[in-house]
């Protein structure tokens, strides 16, 4: 079965909240803040808690809709996307019934970055 990538960066700096994918997109990705971040940059999960990500974070996702996770942070910040979502037509929104996202205590390192606390969010 063929993948969809998706690889993306998103620009920050507007005070609302701006989510990962424009239309439903259930994928596997890893949301890395760009290290050059001069402050952390918020991440929320279905419009729940937001939780608090330093500069060069990274953590992977599975079977996450995009366009249930939404960024916030200052301007010249950035998040980088890069994933895939399997077969020629993604499965659409995630079940309703999962609404919390699981956060690892240990994220995937990148080049030496920091990474985010563990945790619940939403």
């Amino acid at each position: 079965m063929p993948a969809n990538a998706v690889i993306q960066t998103i620009a920050l700096g507007s005070p609302q909240w701006t989510p990962l994918g424009g239309k439903s997109t259930v994928a596997q990705f890893t949301l890395i803040a760009d290290p050059k971040n001069t402050s952390n940059i918020n991440l929320r999960f279905r419009q729940g808690v937001p939780a608090e990500w330093p500069p060069g974070a990274a953590a992977p996702f599975e079977s996450v809709d995009m366009a249930e996770l939404e960024v916030q942070g200052s301007p010249g910040h950035s998040l980088l996307i890069a994933g895939f979502a399997p077969g020629t037509d993604p499965r659409g929104r995630a079940g309703e019934d999962s609404s919390r996202m699981f956060v690892p205590s240990q994220p995937a390192p990148i080049g030496g970055g920091v990474e985010p606390g563990g945790g619940e969010i939403g």
